[in-house]
């Protein structure tokens, strides 16, 4: 059915191979794209032309000088709710919206439209905060537009089309599906068929080129095998809180670690030297992301620990703390970032051992309601990152000891 909607469009899709179809790798509910033919590294997988994007050109066609300016995000997620609850059959995109979740127990969805029990069983993981985060954000934004925007113009976006509910499906739709050409998510928009690609680290990310959005294959596929894209370099709490899935191989998961919370300080004059590293955060609660790769974090985080790590003789240049420094003060900055990440395991409820162990029963007796597919998915996200905690442990220990060798 997709496929006869595309192709009703105009689109040429000859050198399209692949299905929308049925795929539980990830996470429950989930729709992807099957190859229907083998495919070598290169070719593509799927497109789509200007004109069947939905972004923020085709709110301004539709609302004008109402949405201009609003950002590329809101102005989508007023188009989604227009199509979807308003124009309904009659819109150019009803085939594709009928396809889209809805977020009612078909998929688990992002970790922001869980309930509050259900979004407690984050905690300890840093995809706790952003859920909480992002759900109010949401709610911020729609308040904000209610009284700016629907009350105002009550005709153009009607109380019973524009309401919360309707708002917050489209805003995840928007979360999990949008493409930008950048973090910030500039020329953010959605590309039918395109994004149904789910996300594997190491794919390719998608390519915008003067008549559309393009994902080519990353490597060969066989006919049958579903096809990847990436969606960028995002830490599993992230991938959770914005898409509803997990990805227990990613090459790119992260924790953070702050400063006062997990590295304590002991004078204010560790604090200004601090500072003079930090051009963007207060050094009293500063964040670093930890990842698997060293290289990743070492060149930011090691001068701030080595401040913190020295007793007396603070330098007055920060910049004297970059290199490494004697063997001495070398071991005591990776012993403190070593406790520093144990102080941070410890905010988990449960053990890894435990966490893994739950986890294992669930997946031989899988629950048949929602929030057990959603405690599936917090245990392989603390499990994920308490790995990662105890990789980065094991890393900081034997720095240590090197550096007292």
């Amino acid at each position: 059915e997709m496929f006869d909607w595309v192709k009703s469009t105009g689109l040429d899709t000859s050198d399209i191979q692949v299905k929308v179809a049925a795929t539980e790798d990830l996470a429950k509910g989930e729709l992807g794209l099957v190859t229907t033919a083998p495919l070598v590294a290169g070719d593509i997988l799927a497109w789509a032309p200007t004109s069947l994007l939905l972004n923020k050109d085709k709110a301004v066609d539709l609302w004008g000088a109402l949405v201009e300016d609003l950002s590329d995000r809101l102005a989508l997620i007023l188009l989604l709710v227009q199509e979807r609850f308003l124009h309904g059959t009659a819109s150019k995109w009803h085939v594709y919206m009928q396809r889209l979740p809805d977020f009612n127990g078909d998929v688990s969805g992002p970790s922001f439209l869980w309930s509050e029990e259900e979004i407690s069983l984050l905690q300890g993981s840093d995809g706790y905060g952003a859920a909480l985060a992002m759900y109010n954000t949401i709610v911020d934004e729609y308040e904000w537009l209610n009284e700016n925007l629907f009350l105002k113009h009550p005709d153009t976006f009607p109380a019973e089309t524009f309401s919360f509910k309707n708002y917050l499906w489209a805003a995840a739709n928007v979360a999990s599906r949008a493409y930008g050409d950048d973090p910030s998510g500039t020329h953010l928009c959605i590309a039918p068929l395109v994004d149904f690609l789910n996300h594997k680290a190491g794919a390719l990310q998608l390519t915008r080129f003067g008549n559309g959005i393009v994902a080519y294959a990353h490597k060969n596929y066989e006919a049958g095998e579903q096809v990847w894209v990436s969606y960028g370099g995002k830490s599993n709490a992230e991938i959770l809180s914005q898409y509803g899935f997990v990805d227990p191989d990613n090459s790119q998961e992260a924790v953070y670690i702050r400063v006062g919370e997990h590295l304590p300080v002991k004078s204010n004059a560790q604090l200004e030297l601090i500072s003079q590293l930090l051009e963007d955060q207060d050094p009293a609660t500063a964040i670093f992301r930890i990842s698997r790769k060293p290289r990743e974090w070492e060149p930011k985080l090691m001068p701030v620990l080595r401040i913190l790590a020295k007793k007396d003789d603070l330098p007055q240049d920060a910049e004297e703390m970059i290199p490494r420094q004697e063997p001495e003060l070398e071991a005591s900055a990776y012993e403190l970032l070593q406790q520093g990440l144990k102080t941070r395991e410890n905010e988990y409820p449960f053990s890894l051992e435990e966490d893994k162990k739950q986890l294992d029963k669930l997946e031989k007796d899988p629950p048949a309601d929602a929030i057990g597919d959603r405690l599936t998915l917090a245990l392989k996200l603390r499990i994920s990152e308490q790995e990662l905690l105890e990789l980065v442990m094991a890393y900081a220990g034997d720095q240590a000891l090197r550096a007292k060798a």
